[in-house]
């Protein structure tokens, strides 16, 4: 018995061992699930559209120098009382004008250039904010990626220690049924499975929700992941990378384009204010009864326009802008502190976790060789079978602890290469996924005539077919759109209940726990063990709780 246990020990050693040893061929890899991310990533495309809508603005700095044509139709029936009218006292007469008029400015103060530049400014600022989005999808990515890696590595774990544990059980039991052992050191070991039961269904279900979060960013299933993905290239010191974080973090270049606008929203108030030289051509066509009303005008003039005081409504823009320009300076200081403290926190927390990962490591080493000289001693009855489970759950702990220093280490470096901007698509290579902003395709609003009064607008049409459609059939809307992917939403588990013949043979065999609790109403739970998959396990325990309650004055 003793031979079978040491032999047990042993094997259940070396299997937990190779638990942790990292594999090679796996079909997903990390640039492969960052590559989905980015394809369905919906605030990605929401922040692309925001750029495009961006960059459409810059036409419209154009308005204060384009030409406007506007025409004007007029007529005009007059009833007039005098003397000499024939029929009802009244005179009748009619008139009419048209008039076509193209105005332009041929200087407008010099707004249309600082417009055209604040408007650049601003696509610049949407390109930013793009990035930092880019970054966040990327980052938690990277982390349900790892999480999903290290929440198999600990099912895997706690399952071997669950098969361990249940062959200490059996020869337990065993030695008891021969009269070589008490029924103490029995008890000894179904608490020590029960305990690990209790672990394996808590990482199974931390398993379940990092499959379901790293789904719902990439919409493709959590399976053969490729363990170990590089970090990439760090920074020898810690002033490299501050001074990298300084000048590619998209917060950073955020931040310098916001002062940069404040200022010159500061300028294209003073445009507004300077003078301007308007050229107007106007041709008026008139037509009355007779022929002696009726003439035809052609005018140009030009006129120079300027203000002579400021008014109290461009002082109070003026004080506004110059307050939102020191806000801006502000800021900017404030986040690169933020981001220079940022960088620093996560630099050293990678070299933590490398320290870590070192005498983690070591401790693995010294606790395998302590529980394979402890199995041997027990061989010789020098040690008991609690010596033995003691020594094999320190292994096992140290192999979880190994586990997540690992991880540690991963964690830290993806966040750190975030802090330093370095994890846009662009910085990794991808930025072939989506494409450059620049190609995102121009919605054009196409109208049916010479005269503004109708709008081709497919996609606004779409929408709209979309709505009426839904509201009929009271289904979801689905409007299509060129520059949002698809989404895959997970589908829905399946909860069985539980059999009330099991509950019957629990509440049997168990007895119940009264917990008084201060409540008005009195509760009865009644819980029962379901089967969790993917993993399968014989558990012939239950609980029942049964919760009763007492009014206090």
């Amino acid at each position: 018995m003793q031979t079978k246990i040491h032999l047990t020990a042993i094997a259940s050693i070396l299997s937990v061992g190779l638990l942790i040893t990292p594999y090679t061929a796996f079909a997903t890899t990390l640039e492969d699930a960052l590559r989905a991310a980015l394809s369905n990533s919906l605030s990605l495309s929401a922040s692309r559209n925001n750029w495009a809508a961006a960059r459409e603005n810059i036409d419209g700095a154009q308005s204060t120098k384009e030409w406007r044509a506007t025409g004007t139709l007029s007529g005009t029936q007059s009833m007039t009382n005098a003397a000499t009218a024939t029929r009802d006292g009244f005179l009748s007469s009619q008139s009419g004008s048209a008039t076509v008029t193209l105005s332009r400015n041929l200087y407008d103060g010099g707004q249309r250039d600082e417009n055209l530049l604040l408007r650049q400014l601003q696509r610049d600022i949407a390109e930013a904010r793009y990035l930092g989005a880019e970054q966040r999808v990327i980052l938690a990515t990277v982390e349900a990626y790892l999480d999903v890696i290290r929440a198999s590595r600990e099912v895997a774990l706690n399952e071997a220690n669950v098969a361990r544990l249940s062959e200490h059980v059996a020869a337990a039991r065993a030695r008891v049924d021969a009269g070589a052992s008490t029924s103490t050191q029995l008890a000894q070991a179904e608490a020590r499975l029960s305990r690990a039961r209790t672990t394996l269904i808590s990482a199974v279900s931390a398993h379940n929700s990092a499959e379901d979060a790293f789904f719902t960013l990439t919409a493709v299933a959590a399976t053969d992941l490729e363990e170990n993905p590089d970090i990439g290239v760090i920074p020898a010191t810690l002033l490299e990378a501050d001074d990298l974080a300084r000048r590619e973090h998209p917060d950073a270049r955020l931040a310098t384009l916001s002062v940069t606008a404040a200022g010159q929203e500061f300028k294209a108030l003073l445009a507004s204010l300077r003078p301007t030289v308007a050229l107007r051509l106007q041709a008026n066509e008139s037509m009355a009864e007779g022929n002696r009303s009726d003439k035809t005008e052609f005018s140009a003039n030009v006129t120079l326009s300027t203000p002579l005081m400021p008014t109290g409504s461009v002082r109070a823009k003026a004080r506004s802008l110059s307050s939102s320009l020191e806000a801006t300076k502000m800021e900017r200081l404030d986040t690169l502190r933020r981001i220079s403290l940022d960088v620093r926190h996560r630099f050293r927390q990678l070299e933590a976790a490398r320290a870590q990962e070192t005498a983690v490591e070591d401790e693995l080493a010294a606790s395998r060789l302590v529980a394979e000289g402890i199995a041997t001693e027990f061989q010789f009855g020098q040690k008991t079978t609690l010596d033995v489970l003691d020594a094999e759950q320190d292994v096992s702990d140290a192999e979880l602890r190994f586990v997540n220093a690992r991880h540690a280490i991963l964690i830290a470096g993806f966040r750190l290469q975030a802090a330093m901007g370095q994890l846009t698509a662009g910085a990794m290579g991808m930025d072939d996924e989506l494409g450059p902003l620049d190609n995102m395709p121009v919605r054009d609003v196409k109208y049916k005539s010479y005269l503004p009064l109708d709008v081709d607008w497919d996609a606004y049409n779409d929408q709209q077919d979309a709505s009426e459609t839904a509201a009929q059939t009271e289904e979801p809307v689905v409007v299509e759109d060129s520059s949002a992917a698809p989404v895959i939403m997970p589908e829905p588990e399946v909860v069985q209940p539980v059999v009330t013949a099991e509950i019957a043979q629990i509440v049997a065999e168990r007895p119940a726990t009264t917990l008084n609790v201060n409540a008005p109403e009195t509760l009865a739970i009644t819980m029962g063990t379901l089967p969790l998959e993917p993993v399968s396990m014989d558990i012939d325990e239950g609980v029942v709780w049964q919760i009763q309650t007492r009014d206090l004055p």
